[in-house]
């Protein structure tokens, strides 16, 4: 992202202090609001690169937020909710609402410092609105009693990084020299890198944690136009809205002169 303005929305000043501390560390701006009118307010006047809201507040919370955000067509950046109760019912309103990452308080402020230089940095402007789907659909489906803490069923799991990964790097060694020079062809490479991460991906969890799987399995791989593919995460939602994108994730990866979808002029 270019700005590097972090809005900070909560009304505890002790923990708007602590998250500032965090993200003036990497050198970023911040913004402070203390009520949701006051940050809706900010949002509109200064567009900041990611937004760190607190769940809980007087009056409106977190949810209601960003669920304006949304409406007043302001929600162009990466939300992550802060909050105390590590529970399901918040990731369920927390994606209900447009919410793309969570951090319960009270553990490592390093855990909060990771989450914003994830967003800053990955190309990524919110969580893909097929993922967001399905992690909300599998949220719901969850009961109570079936897990302990939330927070142990959303951190990112190495695994699924290397089975991804592995599967990747497979198909792209059967690939002719200079493979992904041309634009279509890194597209193609997002269209079924994002398959095989969601085929690889069976919780809410997994589904939430989609952008870190896909960088994490970028850097693995390692591609020579690896640098190319951030621009391209900035506009992932058009992407992903392309048919060719969409066919392109169901087969292994070929040139892109081999596609059907190719051959039938699309």
């Amino acid at each position: 992202m270019d700005k590097g303005l972090v809005l900070l929305v909560d009304d505890e000043p002790v923990v708007l202090r602590i998250q500032a501390a965090a993200v003036q560390q990497f050198g970023f701006e911040t913004l402070i609001a203390e009520t949701v009118e006051e940050a809706i307010s900010v949002t509109r006047a200064h567009r900041p690169s990611l937004i760190i809201s607190d769940v809980q507040m007087p009056g409106e919370g977190g949810f209601d937020f960003v669920d304006s955000l949304e409406k007043q067509g302001l929600k162009n950046m990466p939300v992550i909710y802060l909050t105390g109760y590590d529970d399901i019912d918040i990731i369920r309103g927390g994606l209900k609402a447009g919410g793309d990452d969570f951090v319960i308080k009270g553990g490592s402020v390093e855990r909060l410092k990771n989450r914003i230089a994830f967003w800053m940095v990955s190309g990524f402007l919110e969580l893909p609105s097929d993922l967001r789907r399905r992690a909300l659909a599998d949220a719901n489906a969850m009961k109570g009693d079936e897990f302990s803490h939330v927070e142990d069923h959303i951190k990112v799991d190495g695994a699924i990084t290397e089975r991804v990964s592995a599967r990747i790097a497979e198909e792209i060694a059967m690939m002719p020299e200079g493979y992904g020079l041309r634009l279509v062809e890194r597209v193609c490479f997002l269209g079924r890198l994002s398959k095989v991460i969601i085929e690889e991906s069976h919780t809410f969890g997994h589904f939430l944690r989609f952008p870190d799987y896909m960088i994490g399995a970028v850097n693995r791989v390692n591609p020579p136009w690896k640098h190319e593919l951030w621009p391209l995460l900035k506009r992932f939602e058009d992407w992903s809205c392309d048919t060719r994108f969409v066919l392109s994730g169901m087969e292994p990866l070929k040139p892109f002169q081999q596609y059907e979808w190719y051959m039938d002029g699309l």
